[in-house]
């Protein structure tokens, strides 16, 4: 009997270890109450893209937690272009690389998946003299509305090894444009974006994180390893027909012109987002995220991320220069980190004093966008005490 009961057990104890989990509607807390979603950007320089297969452990330890920021998913219902929306996330996006547009993505969440079923971009107005060396040239977005045909899923549900979908949507902004050069005066134009998106799930394994709680520690869950590629294609009109090469070089842009990108997203059991996302662009990873709730999957009680006293930020909105004012509780030296929309670190910057009221002087980098940006305050141990936002015009 025992020769016969052995080689069972082995076989169970094998398959144990190369089991898989599958991601349910229920265990994907973010529901259509709506959340404040709280995350910590992590530091980019010694990352790579992750490996995918099976029974794989992704070691992120050691990496650094660099800020933390959060997102809002505000709940909807009813809204007359988007009926079928449960949750509306607000946000900013890069319109020709000249400028951050308010958007708005509306998004669904429900036993099939989480995605988005449009959105809704405003209007803006810039200068563009920089550029065409005219003293009057602007560009002016028109507020824009794009309803996708089918819902561009995150993930979908159940979400399980060796999954995959496509998708693709076209987003068709309108603009008018004044360029003195080029005899164009409030000329009407537009961009035609198109994005296609291959994902699927490729690998899962054990995924370990640095701990956010403080601690020094790490947190470490099964995974789900989900990659999407996304390609997208610009094309520019004036007055309906191609835009002529010589003004869109002037704008620093280009017909035809294909980008990419490689998303990859974790996704375990009792969070409510992705428990890390890693974006690559022409094989660099440029931006990295954790939930910062990954401390629940190892306590029983509810993980509160750390307070930071707010760090008062003026003028805001800035064209460029502001003063931060925060209390200083020691007489180190302090350092001041600014970081845009992404988590990428902008500038950094000591602060010395005694301890009590102190104000910053803080220049934005002569490249910034218009968008975003958050200042992180940390103290002589490198702790982060205080925090602030901006928003440049």
């Amino acid at each position: 009997m025992k020769q016969f009961i052995l080689p069972i057990v082995s076989l169970l104890f094998t398959l144990q270890l190369s089991a898989q989990i599958v991601v349910e509607r229920s265990d994907y807390l973010l529901t259509d109450a709506g959340a404040e979603v709280k995350s910590w950007s992590l530091a980019t320089a010694d990352l790579t893209a992750p490996e995918e297969g099976a029974d794989v452990t992704w070691d992120y330890s050691a990496t650094a937690l660099t800020s933390p920021f959060s997102y809002f998913k505000d709940p909807i219902s009813g809204d007359p272009t988007f009926p079928e929306a449960n949750l509306t996330e607000p946000t900013t996006e890069s319109f020709l690389g000249l400028v951050e547009l308010p958007v708005v993505f509306y998004e669904r969440i429900d036993d099939n998946g989480f995605g988005t079923l449009g959105r809704v971009s405003s209007s803006a107005s810039l200068p563009l003299g920089a550029l065409t060396g005219g003293a009057n040239d602007t560009i002016t977005t028109l507020p824009n509305t794009t309803i996708y045909g089918a819902p561009t899923y995150y993930t979908k549900f159940p979400l399980a090894y060796q999954d995959s979908w496509q998708t693709s949507v076209t987003i068709s902004p309108n603009f008018l444009i004044t360029v003195e050069g080029f005899g164009l005066d409030q000329a009407p134009a537009s961009q035609s974006a198109s994005f296609s998106t291959n994902a699927s799930v490729v690998g899962y394994g054990t995924l370990i994180l640095p701990n956010p709680d403080g601690s020094g520690g790490s947190v470490s869950m099964e995974a789900l390893l989900l990659r999407a590629d996304r390609v997208k294609v610009d094309s520019f009109f004036l007055a309906g027909q191609p835009a002529p090469p010589a003004m869109l070089g002037a704008l620093g842009l280009e017909q035809g012109e294909i980008s990419a990108r490689t998303t990859y997203s974790f996704y375990a059991k009792g969070l409510p987002r992705t428990a890390l996302t890693i974006t690559v662009v022409n094989g660099q990873v440029n931006a990295a995220g954790m939930s910062a709730d990954v401390t629940d999957l190892m306590n029983s009680t509810r993980f509160v991320a750390p307070q930071l006293a707010a760090a008062k930020v003026f003028p805001n909105p800035t064209s460029g220069e502001f003063q931060v004012e925060f209390e200083k509780t020691d007489a180190q030296p302090w350092t001041l980190h600014l970081y845009n929309a992404l988590g990428q670190q902008m500038k950094t910057q000591v602060v010395e004093g005694p301890s009590g009221l102190h104000f910053a002087p803080v220049s934005l980098p002569a490249n910034a966008a218009s968008g975003n940006y958050q200042v992180i305050l940390r103290d002589g141990n490198n702790v982060a005490t205080a925090m602030g936002r901006i928003w440049k015009e």
